[in-house]
Order: structure tokens, then sequence, then C-alpha cells
């Protein structure tokens, strides 16, 4: 089995299509011949160049949303002349990328799930949803929470679900310096998160905590670095517009540059499918703090490699924060783990490995 066609038909870019491209790098590596399809509508255009690099044709199909049938029509089309092994369908959400099932089951084609972000769908979507799952030889799924989940809504037997995790390339990690252009002054306690600015990533929380820790500590001075773009953006700009050392960095493409320059590193998420962020801050040396929801806690063990505290809950952040900046030989020993389970267990190659095991046993 040399042959894999990957599939999406998300319109956007996220961590999801992030670890597609990490994924057909690896792979081409390992003797694979990897190519993508996607909709024109898709924002990985932007990735397009990227993804041409490792994969061995990148196909743009002319539908213009991802309820258009021509998914349907265009993939059964490049399936029948691509001889492929096998159809690798990377899921940005529960109900996406329906007509792929259709197309590859009517051609005999295998089909490997990856579900990055599984929830419950009700009614007709429930029942679609199912008929697409019976379809699929094997799902890989990125964290314990999404197998229970999967197996819950759906009744997916355990035998048909495979524990995947994300991985990181430590390398780019492990050897990046420091970011020279920062608005922090020297010798600040740099606190940073990285995500959309989206209520499920809780970043209400975060600021909320960042503001008690100053009047509890005043004499430390800390910056708060927020990097990332999305709806709740402007709100927060316009709220804490007097506080000068917390920062808006929009999007960046230097993020192992920016973990290298912090000090701690948290994720207050709500829902969090997996959180990679964790595990390349780990792989960093930056302590984290994060929630005790979904894929976190497979990355995160409380007190070990990090600090687990419940979601929507700022007065626990803080309270992390101060424990990290009043136990230096504990930070030391944290971060010491945090590394080691990252090189252990979160690796791209530890990632491709596991992934080529299921297709071979599919």
């Amino acid at each position: 089995m040399k042959r894999i066609l990957f599939y999406t038909d998300t319109p956007n870019i996220g961590g999801a299509e992030k670890q597609m491209l990490v994924l057909a790098k690896h792979l081409s590596r390992k003797g694979f011949e990897v190519d993508l399809a996607y909709g024109k509508y898709s924002k990985i255009y932007k990735m397009h160049d990227d993804f041409s690099k490792y994969c061995k044709l990148v196909h743009v199909l002319p539908a213009i949303h991802k309820h258009d049938p021509r998914h349907y029509t265009s993939l059964k089309k490049l399936m029948k002349s691509g001889k492929y092994d096998l159809l690798h369908i990377h899921l940005w959400n529960p109900g996406s990328c329906r007509y792929a099932f259709f197309a590859a089951s009517h051609l005999n084609i295998p089909i490997i799930t990856t579900e990055h972000d599984p929830f419950e769908l009700t009614g007709l979507k429930r029942q679609i949803k199912k008929n697409c799952l019976k379809k699929t030889a094997q799902t890989i799924v990125i964290s314990q929470d999404n197998l229970r989940l999967l197996g819950e809504y759906y009744e997916v037997p355990k035998e048909r679900l495979k524990l995947v995790h994300n991985g990181i390339e430590l390398d780019r990690f492990l050897d990046s310096t420091k970011c020279d252009n920062l608005p922090v002054q020297s010798g600040e306690i740099v606190i940073t998160c990285i995500a959309e600015l989206h209520p499920r990533k809780g970043h209400k929380y975060l600021l909320r905590a960042f503001m008690k820790l100053q009047e509890e500590m005043p004499q430390i001075k800390t910056s708060l670095l927020l990097v990332g773009e999305g709806p709740l953006e402007n709100e927060f700009k316009e709220q804490y517009f007097e506080q000068k050392n917390i920062h808006f960095l929009g999007w960046r493409n230097d993020i192992p540059e920016i973990l290298k320059s912090s000090d701690i590193f948290v994720l207050p998420s709500l829902k969090e499918a997996f959180g990679l962020v964790l595990v390349e801050a780990m792989a960093s040396g930056v302590p984290v703090i994060t929630t005790n929801t979904g894929g976190a806690v497979d990355i995160v063990q409380d007190g070990k490699t990090g600090y687990l505290v419940p979601p929507s809950n700022s007065e626990k952040i803080t309270e992390a924060i101060r424990l990290i900046l009043q136990n230096e030989e504990q930070k030391k020993d944290i971060i010491a783990s945090a590394l080691e389970s990252a090189k252990q267990n979160f690796t791209a190659d530890k990632m491709t490995d596991n992934t080529i095991d299921v297709y071979m046993n599919k």
C-alpha cells in the first residue's frame, strides 16, 4: 500500500489542516505517495504550495461550498483514475465530508477517517453520520475524550476506533531562538496564549486572571501576549486598551520564537479537541497551564508536566500562575518532565508510524 488520497471539505485553516500537512510530509518521507483534494472555496489554498512540496498531486475541486454536490462527482472521477489504495478523510467536524464517503464506497475504495473534533449531531444529520461511519474501515481519534464521544454519540465499536495522538516536528521548537521584536520590556515575566480569539478558547478568563495577578503581585512586572485573530479581537482591544502590558499580536508565523521568549503558556479553553500548541510550548521549555477538558488531559499531567485547572475559572488560572512564579525548583522539574513527554509521546514521527499501522491493518 503506497498511494493515499487525502480529502477535506473544510472552508478554513486550523490545527486539523496543519496536521494534515505534517502527516503528508512524513508519509512522503516514508515512501508513500500522497495526493490532496479540496474545494476551491477553501482557505487551504493558502497552504497549496506547502502541500505541493510533499504531495504528488494537489487537486482543487470545482465545488464552491461544502454542500456542493460536485464534491461527489469530482471525487468519484478522480478516484476512478487515481488508482488509490485508500481514501483518508480528515473531518473538521463530524458532519463534514459526507460526499466523500459515498464516492469512495461506490468504488470500493477503503476509507480511513480522522475525527479531529467530534460532537453530537441530531436528527437526519445523525443518521447520515452513522451511515458514513458504517462505510469506514477505521476511524482515527486524536484523544481519549474523542474516543469516548464517538462511542457515546454514534455507538462506534471500539475495535474500529484507533487512538493516534497528533504530533509536532520537535526540532522546530528545540532549536528555535528568542523573538527579538516583541513589545515587552527586559525583565518582564511573559505570559503567552496562542489561540483563535473565539469564545470557546476562554480568553476572558485568562484576561481576568492576569488582572487579578497584577493586583496580588504588583512587585512582579508581567506582560500578556495574545497571539491569534478572531471574532472577539476588537471587543477585547476596546475593553483593555488602557492596559499597556496586554498585547494583541494577531496572526504570526514565528510561533517557535514567541514560545522561546515566553515564561508561562496558558490555554484557557472551554472546549479543546486536542491542543497541539500545548505540546509546542512543552517542547520549547515553557511551563503550561490549561483546562481539564478534551484532548488537553491526554497531554498534560497535572502537577507533573503542567497544571490543569477547571474551565471558566479565572481564580484557578491566577493560582496556577502564582504557583509557577513562586516555586522555581518545581517549575524546573515540570519543564524537564514536559519536554521528555513531548519527545516520547507527541512527535510527528510517532503520529506517522501509528497512522501507517492503521493503514496496514484496516
